[in-house]
């Protein structure tokens, strides 16, 4: 069986937050995903493993603050690993790319179908492509996927957000009262596709990664608690424990959301 020369190393965590009852967020990374959606706290390391040519990392927020947002996260992490699962190495990329465009389509239409009454989920996930040393986003809604390179920090995703859309119109700046009030009103999730057959996430193209590289997923319960400034110089300080890292720095800031990191590091 084929090894591939680009290793990575990955981990997660998801915390509760210091305003939640219930922690709605979940993770998932390769065959791993919290499987209990009442665990409010939950982390995971995965090493480098050699005959895999595609895995797939995600994080997920599900929406509503309240009741049955826990279950709209599982249903998403259970898609995507199952997504997982069906990545053989000699598929194609281009079929890569239809199963997980897939899995936000099950995800979507298991929510619109749960007799639970859930809103939705927001969702981004990431393809790790070993022997093209490449990667792909997709997402839907707020959840951000980041690619750290040279010590940059650089944002891959676009939140489905009227804040997002706001300010490419120039309606207003992120320092507006009203841009914080925005951010929390979706125009993307999973599970706003209610006839259940034409559910789209945006996706970024293939991008080639390097030496040292790090992907970071995000819920937004980190990510509007700490500018981008603090999370890029926190990924500086700390490499091995920087989920742990930037969870504590949330609730630091008294973070009230539920929140959730995963970091892939990739070396050669």
């Amino acid at each position: 069986m084929e090894r591939y020369k680009l290793n990575f190393s990955a981990s997660g965590n998801t915390h509760i937050g210091a305003g939640r009852a219930n922690n709605e967020d979940n993770l998932q990374i390769g065959s791993y995903y919290k499987k209990n959606c009442k665990k409010n706290n939950d982390s995971f390391v995965l090493e480098n493993t050699a005959a895999c040519r595609y895995v797939l990392f995600s994080v997920f927020d599900g929406m509503g603050g309240g009741e049955a947002g826990e279950y709209a996260s599982l249903y998403a992490a259970e898609e995507f690993f199952s997504a997982h699962m069906k990545l053989s190495n000699t598929l194609p990329s281009e079929e890569v790319v239809c199963i997980v465009k897939n899995a936000f389509q099950s995800t979507n239409n298991r929510i619109i179908r749960s007799p639970l009454g859930i809103l939705g989920t927001t969702g981004v996930t990431c393809i790790l492509d070993r022997k093209s040393a490449a990667i792909k986003f997709f997402w839907a809604g707020d959840s951000r996927g980041y690619l750290f390179r040279n010590n940059r920090l650089l944002q891959i995703t676009q939140d489905q957000s009227v804040a997002e859309s706001s300010i490419k119109q120039g309606l207003y700046t992120k320092s507006d009262a009203q841009y914080i009030y925005d951010q929390k009103r979706l125009t993307g999730y999973i599970g706003r596709d209610a006839y259940g057959y034409n559910f789209r996430p945006l996706e970024s193209s293939w991008i080639k990664i390097l030496d040292n590289d790090r992907i970071v997923l995000l819920t937004d319960g980190i990510y509007t608690c700490l500018e981008e400034c603090e999370l890029q110089s926190l990924l500086i300080k700390e490499k091995k424990n920087a989920c742990e890292l930037l969870i504590n720095a949330a609730l630091n800031q008294n973070s009230q959301d539920d929140m959730s990191v995963v970091q892939v590091g990739i070396f050669k």
